[in-house]
């Protein structure tokens, strides 16, 4: 028995772990869009007044580049805290143990639709990997790269709240879950 627990507790404290360095990563790239954007839109708008007209036409690139970015860590964010998918109607009528039922089968049917999904993102990356931005040069699979770290990103933070709702019940579920 002491064996069983000891196991939960590292199975635990390792789903912690993981959504502590994916928060952190989402954090990061957060920042790092965002001030990549600020200081590249905004120089571009100084020299487009500055040139009368000229400008960094590469910084008008930035924004389909960047913002998938932005909104793929705040999806994967927004899943840690248990807000991506909510189904309040429905478990503010269920008690403790139907609300911890709902959100495991929720949190299992997003860990298997967004690996399907990752998948399929895999695939679209590969067809339009060969075209390519005309000022920056990027490939257009960048903004696809976001989508698949949006799908794979709230898979593995699907799975790790279904874990510990497995494992600890009510007290694996999300905070925002918890408090209905």
């Amino acid at each position: 028995m002491a064996a069983t627990h000891t196991l939960q507790a590292r199975i635990i404290a390792l789903s912690h772990w993981l959504d502590l360095q994916i928060r952190r990563l989402c954090t990061l790239l957060l920042l790092s869009t965002t001030l990549v954007l600020l200081v590249g839109l905004s120089l571009n708008v100084a020299l487009r007044y500055l040139l009368q007209g000229g400008g960094l036409g590469w910084a008008a690139e930035l924004p389909a580049f960047l913002f998938p970015w932005m909104i793929a860590a705040g999806i994967v964010m927004a899943v840690q805290q248990g807000v991506h998918i909510s189904i309040d109607i429905l478990s503010q009528r269920l008690g403790v143990k139907g609300r911890c039922t709902l959100a495991l089968g929720v949190n299992i049917l997003i860990v298997i639709a967004y690996l399907v999904l990752f998948n399929v993102i895999l695939t679209m990356m590969e067809i339009v990997s060969f075209e390519r931005s005309p000022l920056l040069d990027l490939p257009l699979s960048w903004a696809y790269a976001a989508l698949a770290f949006a799908a794979l990103g709230t898979t593995l933070c699907s799975l790790t709240i279904a874990l510990r709702i497995a494992l600890q019940g009510q007290a694996g579920l999300p905070a925002a879950l918890e408090e209905n």
